[in-house]
């Protein structure tokens, strides 16, 4: 029978019995973790969140017994998510006495992070660590990964981020689309080698740079595909505030220091002061 439901958050015993008809229990007669059918909960249960008691069945044996389920606890741990440039800090409740270990996931329903740093709570970075005596959890997102890109457009090269799946793979030849340009992967930087072969191919987890040509003319008007200009626009000087013609004296400036007094000959003449 049904233990009666309870609206008050702190006796949510009564209320949680009423919702859980089977649960994953260690069943002795099988030898390992099983899903048994609860038959009776037990009135004398402590009204806590963290520990339930009755009888249940094991569905695969069919052997009955008396169980105690502990929920388990939670503790608190920042998270430093970082996602290609950008980090991101986050308190996460995460299962207590869970062991970390880097390079693992995160654990607790968190989406897919992958540990990278393990802080603990003396201020120590560790391998390994149990829940409880972590601080700070350093991770990335491993459902999307951002990719370098190296756009080359004639005689300048533009970077770029490109994320993408891990799983989506990275052809030399094919065409992508970065920032809603059009691509063709002309090279590929992975396990420590550019590979510019037609057919190459990696996926993007394992890609540290892409190297992509543009595929179509820019349109009119785009600054980003703007090129810098060799000569000037015009034939006026580009140095000149003023447009003038090529016969004109030009703009006048005045003289900074007087010129010699010069002969008629040509010769220059040289004042000299009375001693």
């Amino acid at each position: 029978m049904d233990a009666p439901s309870s609206d008050d958050p702190a006796t949510a015993t009564g209320s949680l019995a009423t919702r859980l008809q089977s649960v994953s229990l260690p069943c002795e007669n099988c030898g390992q973790t099983t899903a048994h059918r609860v038959l009776r909960w037990d009135p004398r249960t402590p009204r806590s969140r963290t520990q339930l008691s009755g009888v249940a069945r094991c569905q695969v044996c069919r052997w009955t017994h008396p169980f105690v389920q502990r929920a388990p606890a939670t503790v608190e741990v920042a998270v430093v998510v970082s996602e290609g440039p950008r980090s991101t800090r986050q308190r996460l409740r995460v299962p207590a006495h869970r062991r970390l270990q880097v390079g693992s996931g995160l654990p607790g329903g968190h989406g897919q992070l992958e540990i990278h740093r393990i802080d603990r709570r003396d201020g120590e970075s560790v391998a390994s660590a149990l829940t409880n005596e972590t601080a700070t959890v350093w991770a990335t997102r491993v459902d999307a990964t951002s990719v370098p890109v190296s756009i080359v457009d004639r005689d300048r090269t533009v970077a770029a981020r490109w994320v993408v799946s891990p799983d989506t793979e990275v052809e030399v030849g094919e065409t992508v689309e970065v920032d809603g340009v059009p691509l063709v992967v002309v090279g590929v930087r992975a396990r420590g080698h550019t590979w510019k072969r037609a057919g190459d191919q990696f996926p993007a987890r394992d890609v540290q740079r892409l190297y992509g040509r543009r595929r179509e003319m820019p349109p009119a008007g785009r600054s980003d595909w703007r090129r810098v200009r060799l000569k000037p626009s015009s034939d006026a000087s580009s140095t000149s505030s003023a447009s003038r013609s090529r016969s004109g004296p030009g703009t006048r400036t005045a003289r900074t220091a007087p010129r010699a007094a010069t002969a008629v000959a040509g010769a220059a003449v040289h004042i000299v002061s009375p001693s």
